[in-house]
């Protein structure tokens, strides 16, 4: 399986695994006020227990949108 299309499973399978989808996720960063991409990482991961392959996801589509 190519990178981007593991990219494209793991958002598919957000809701599933996590609770929300993407876009929920972009709106708990953009809730947050955070604004570095550690300190979102550290935020998805410490204090809604987002794995870390997801939230590398979560937080690369995010900085792109």
């Amino acid at each position: 399986m190519k990178p981007e299309e593991m990219e494209a499973a793991m958002i598919r399978n957000l809701p599933e695994k996590t609770g929300k989808s993407l876009e929920e996720w972009f709106a708990v960063l953009k809730d947050s006020g955070l604004t570095e991409k550690r300190d979102m990482k550290q935020h998805l991961k410490e204090d809604h227990g987002v794995g870390h392959f997801q939230t590398q996801t979560i937080v690369k589509f995010y900085l792109l949108d």
